[in-house]
């Protein structure tokens, strides 16, 4: 048998993980493309904020509701998990995943603890004439230095954001798989004769409560904010 004749495809990711990851990836592209604007634009770059405050409310819920490979549990693992996969990356041989691998488990998370950083700082941020919402509720020095603080934040998530496509690359070649497309279709391949199946599709249910809870909370942080 060659090599494609001995793989099969299956089912990993849902729709609706599927659909957040690319969302994401749009609207941090727009964030920090729009990063610098000023006047009208600036609300475009206010929008892409709260579209990624909402996309990362969702991705939280999405982690305890969501289909098999896309819940924190099949995917945070401890240090020996880790510790196994860089050995295996030093080998050029690393251990297998269906879903997430360790290292790229533990990346998700950090991604988004820095989405939800950089976002939080630029509610309470000001520059030139352009304020945040919640920028009205600290002292301008405060203001500004948060600013700055979202600005750092923004350099540290970019190079999260890098090291994360890096990863990818590589576990693409390392294990001679297309993850950006598994990404888009939901399949990935493995070994004909691997006891896996297809995942269960998500339902409808679940999603649509991940996103009411999601846009609760995003209707939570736009009303919260103080008129001035």
């Amino acid at each position: 048998m060659n090599g494609q004749s001995d793989k099969k495809e299956i089912r990993v990711w849902d729709k609706p993980t599927r659909l957040f990851h690319w969302s994401l990836v749009t609207m941090v592209a727009i964030g920090w493309i729009t990063s610098e604007a000023e006047g009208a634009l600036f609300w475009t770059h206010l929008m892409s904020g709260y579209g990624i405050l909402l996309l990362v409310f969702f991705r939280l819920v999405w982690g305890v509701l969501g289909g098999r490979h896309a819940r924190f549990s099949d995917f945070v693992t401890g240090r020996d998990a880790i510790r196994s996969h860089i050995r295996g990356i030093l080998t050029l041989r690393p251990p297998r995943h269906i879903g997430h691998n360790p290292l790229g488990g533990w990346m998700i998370l950090a991604l988004l603890a820095g989405l939800g950083l950089v976002v939080a700082t630029g509610l309470f941020s000001s520059h030139h004439d352009d304020h945040g919402p919640y920028a009205a509720l600290v002292s301008s020095g405060m203001a500004e230095a948060l600013s700055e603080v979202h600005e750092a934040l923004t350099s540290i998530l970019l190079f999260l954001i890098v090291g994360h496509v890096l990863g990818v690359l590589l576990d693409s070649l390392l294990g001679q798989e297309n993850l950006v497309r598994a990404m888009w279709t939901g399949r990935k391949k493995i070994p004909a004769d691997a006891q896996q199946d297809d995942a269960p599709q998500s339902s409808v249910g679940r999603f649509v409560m991940a996103l009411v809870v999601a846009g609760l909370g995003l209707a939570a942080v736009i009303l919260g904010a103080p008129v001035v």
